[in-house]
Parts: structure tokens; C-alpha cells; sequence
């Protein structure tokens, strides 16, 4: 089955499942409402990892098989709230951060073959967050306000050889990487909003993207590296826009009063999961990108 085929019959799953096709370019994938953030595709597309609230106090894991819509915990016995979750390409590896203490956060690297857990130290008392696994799968990608304000970082798989990769300017943060593992495309308050910069894997050549009175976040680049979904924040509303790698073909993808957020894209390239907010609700939507 392509992916063309796919999504079709996964409208008409949704359909026999009770769940909604909102339009032909929009599927609901979830009805419980619960607030969710970061999903994130595994396993070839078939599944959708994501964070949701279970309770008042925690916030769990959990893997959604997209045919089925069976919904399981990716981790049952973990008793800290738990998101902004990573994996390597062969998913051997995980990057979780969940909470240290109720005002701190902290990242694991967990090694699911030999069942080991590494965690990433710094001095300071900021919170690790947005991990991403750098194409090669040698390192994790990550922020960190160790000394000043948050900044890029990196370690290898054990956590170790840390090394910082964004200047000290302004907060960084949400770090995508292009597919030939070359360049970083990120968000910085280096300039009072948050603008989307991209830089060399190495942190150097830093040049700015877009240039606007609005905030812009978590940047996602496309399977291709050609593309970039990303937040837009008026001070009002969010929404997800599309554009270019270089900042050109601006699109909107979302026009829903309510927010719009954390957009990740399909492997296909051609659509988005979202979380969004309808009517005090949040679910998971899949978009289609043109």
C-alpha cells in the first residue's frame, strides 16, 4: 500500500472507528480531548508517539498504532511527567526529558537493547529540553541554560563529550536537523521575538530566516530537508505555517480560532500531525501539506 492509498483508507478507518474526517486534507486521529504535546512519527510512519495528560499531576508517554488506533504506554512504570521524546533512526535509542524536581527538567538517553539509561549533567539549574538525534545517530541535539540563557548543545549516545553549538545569544531552542546532517535549523529571542535561524552543525555561520513582529517556534524540517513547519504566535493565536528551507514560500496551514501546535511531519513528507485545540479540546490532527 502507498502512502497515497494509506491515508485514504485511514480516513475511512477513522470513519468506522468513530473518529472524524474533519475534510478530505484533515483526519482526526484522537477523540479523548485530553491535552497532548510533541508527537513524533516511529516505525516507518505506522505509529504516533506523543505526550498526554492522565491524570491532574502526570503527563505519560504513549504509542498510538495509527491502524488500529490502539493506544498503549510507552513506558508504564515511569512516575515523572515525561515528553519531548526522540529516536534514533533505528529506534534503538531514546531521548526523553521528564521532570528532575517540580521546577527542573533533565534528559535520558535510554539504550532499549542493553536496557541502559544515561543522563545528561550540567552545572546550573536549568532544564534540559527539544532533544533530536543527529542523522549518523552519533549524537544528541539539545537545550540547555547552563551559564546564561538557554543555548544548543550536544553529547554522544553515553551522554558524554558535551559540547555547546549556539553562541550565547538570546534563547535557543526547538532544534531541527537537515537530513545530510549539515545544518540546524532552530528558534532564538536573539533579536526579542523568537525568529527561526539555521546554522552549521558545528554552531557556526549562524543566519537568520525570517524577519517578523511575531513569534516563531518549533521548527520541524521535512524528511527531504527542504521544507520547515514551524509556529507562528501574534500574541493572539497560534498557528503552523510551511516555507522553505531558505525562508521562501511562506505557507499557512492551519486557520482555526482556537491554537494550533507542535506540528511533526509524516515520513512521506506530505503531511503533518498537529495537536490542536478545537472547542477546550485537544486531539491529533493529520494534515495534508501540499
Amino acid at each position: 500500500m502507498n502512502c497515497s492509498d494509506f491515508f485514504k483508507a485511514l480516513g475511512i478507518a477513522a470513519l468506522l472507528l468513530g473518529t472524524t474526517a474533519v475534510s478530505a486534507a484533515e483526519v482526526r486521529l484522537t477523540e479523548d480531548g485530553s491535552i497532548k504535546r510533541d508527537p513524533v512519527y516511529i516505525a516507518d510512519g505506522k505509529q504516533l508517539v506523543y505526550s498526554v495528560d492522565v491524570s491532574e499531576i502526570l503527563m505519560k508517554l504513549v504509542r498510538m498504532d495509527l491502524a488500529t488506533k490502539k493506544i498503549e504506554h510507552l513506558r508504564p512504570r515511569a512516575n515523572k511527567n515525561e515528553f519531548e521524546t526522540a529516536f534514533s533512526s533505528d529506534e534503538r535509542y531514546w531521548a526523553i526529558t521528564h521532570n528532575k524536581s517540580n521546577l527542573a527538567m533533565e534528559m535520558v538517553i535510554v539504550d532499549t537493547k542493553s536496557n541502559k539509561e544515561f543522563k545528561v549533567t550540567h552545572s546550573g539549574r536549568g532544564g534540559t529540553r527539544a532533544p533530536v538525534f543527529s542523522p549518523d545517530d552519533k549524537r544528541v541535539i539539545y537545550c540547555f541554560a547552563e551559564k546564561g540563557p538557554q543555548q544548543i548543545w550536544s553529547v554522544n549516545l553515553e551522554a558524554k563529550d558535551k559540547k555547546q553549538l549556539s553562541d550565547g545569544q538570546g534563547i535557543s531552542n526547538w532544534p531541527s536537523i537537515t537530513p545530510d546532517g549539515k545544518t540546524i535549523v532552530f528558534s532564538t529571542s536573539r533579536h526579542g521575538t523568537y525568529e527561526l535561524y539555521a546554522m552549521d552543525i558545528d554552531g557556526k555561520n549562524a543566519r537568520r530566516i525570517t524577519n517578523n513582529n511575531f513569534s516563531e517556534f518549533r521548527p520541524r524540517l521535512s524528511p527531504d530537508g527542504k521544507r520547515i513547519a514551524y509556529v507562528a504566535f501574534d500574541g493572539g493565536d497560534r498557528d503552523v505555517f510551511v516555507m522553505n528551507l531558505d525562508g521562501k514560500n511562506i505557507r499557512r496551514v492551519t486557520n482555526n480560532p482556537e491554537r494550533d501546535d507542535y506540528p511533526s511531519w509524516h515520513p512521506d513528507g506530505k503531511h503533518l500531525v498537529i495537536v490542536s485545540e478545537r472547542q477546550g479540546a485537544h486531539d491529533l490532527y493529520l494534515i495534508d501539506v501540499p
